[in-house]
């Protein structure tokens, strides 16, 4: 994705459209949860996860105080999933800055993504006596298992960041992991799309189904449904890899056409999705057609507004990432136990507030954060 999660694909996979209900019990489809049937409306509560996660997010500590001087001199080496995508990038240049800052020795292993470069990347890290390692940004520890194992048989740690939502299970072979809300962001889109509709959602949802945080994200959108919307609402799912990414207009378009009564649209990824769909959707003049997305991707922030055809963005903050991924080694170095609780915020942006995020770099999450972590980690 330009700005985001094009990164995250390794894998080609089949191009499928499937047609599930979202909350409901079609013959053809499973929400995954039995109940949606009996479930309710609930357009309050949709809305009042929209109002809350609207708001600047506060900072809460990822755990107890680290005393950052312990881990002065230790090598850190960030092992990205790829050098050249700008997300990726923001991340770990973010991670070479607070890293050094409190103490840290901090390296990355610049690759073009290969599971090859990976592999060596870890293997010069060991060769450098590397204290700790971060996989960064969807480098699957599973991909380059025999390189993990062996760091953490040499004791050293091994950090998967950005990568498992907060409440899935990790790589048993990993010491930590960063984790996102990825789940919750999916409830957020639901959310929106129900209220937007006022409880009739009929939904063309696009996803990604190898990008690890797609699973997670798909989980909540169902459950969101089921819970929220009762038997009304439908989901309609295209699937596509990044090799096939130049196909999605198209897809949309056939979609669309085939099915006129979707009224909503959701892009899991914004700037991998969001461009090709809202051309399909212009494409056909189907005006009253609206999409909810993923990431807040600077460039399609920008595009949000009252008569855009992209509404919200649920955004991420990368430099907070970055806080929270040092915070992890922190901890690991400093012989602390590591947070399974990273607390690495979203937020919500529409017309309402999209001009707060796009004043500026990292702009849109208030900036009380990084003096935060410094005096957690008795810095300030």
């Amino acid at each position: 994705m330009a700005r985001k999660h094009l990164w995250r694909v390794l894998i080609l996979a089949v191009v499928a459209v499937i047609a599930v209900a979202g909350c409901g019990d079609d013959d053809d489809s499973d929400t995954g949860d039995d109940s949606a049937a009996t479930s309710g409306l609930d357009l309050e509560g949709a809305q009042a996860q929209i109002d809350a996660f609207r708001e600047i997010p506060e900072f809460t500590a990822p755990g107890d105080p680290v005393d950052a001087s312990a881990a002065a001199g230790k090598k850190l080496a960030i092992v990205p999933a790829s050098s050249n995508v700008p997300f990726v990038a923001t991340i770990f240049e973010g991670m070479e800055r607070i890293g050094t800052d409190a103490g840290l020795d901090v390296t990355v292993f610049n690759n073009n993504g290969t599971p090859a470069e990976w592999s060596q990347g870890v293997t010069d890290a060991l060769s450098n006596n590397a204290d700790s390692i971060d996989l960064l940004a969807g480098l699957d520890p599973a991909a380059i298992s025999a390189q993990v194992t062996r760091a953490t048989g040499d004791g050293k740690s091994v950090v998967a960041t950005h990568l498992y939502d907060v409440n899935q299970e990790v790589d048993p072979n990993i010491t930590a992991a960063t984790n996102i809300p990825y789940e919750q962001a999916g409830r957020l889109l639901a959310d929106w799309a129900i209220v937007r509709t006022e409880g009739q959602a009929n939904v063309l949802l696009t996803v990604i189904t190898q990008v690890n945080s797609t699973a997670p994200m798909v989980e909540g959108i169902r459950d969101e449904f089921a819970t929220r919307c009762g038997d009304t609402c439908q989901i309609t799912e295209i699937d596509t890899t990044i090799a096939d990414l130049g196909m999605l207009q198209q897809q949309v378009q056939s979609t669309l056409t085939a099915n006129p009564d979707i009224n909503y649209v959701i892009n899991l990824y914004d700037s991998a999705q969001a461009p090709q769909t809202v051309a399909a959707i212009n494409a056909l003049g189907r005006d009253d057609l609206k999409i909810a997305t993923f990431n807040g991707t600077p460039d399609i922030l920008a595009m949000i507004g009252p008569d855009s055809v992209i509404e919200m963005d649920v955004g991420e903050n990368l430099e907070w990432i970055a806080y929270g991924a040092i915070d992890q080694h922190l901890r690991l170095l400093s012989g602390a136990e590591p947070t399974t609780t990273p607390n690495l915020p979203i937020r919500i942006f529409d017309e309402t507030n999209v001009s707060e995020a796009t004043a500026g770099e990292n702009a849109g999450f208030g900036d009380a954060y990084g003096d935060a972590y410094r005096e957690l980690w008795g810095l300030s």
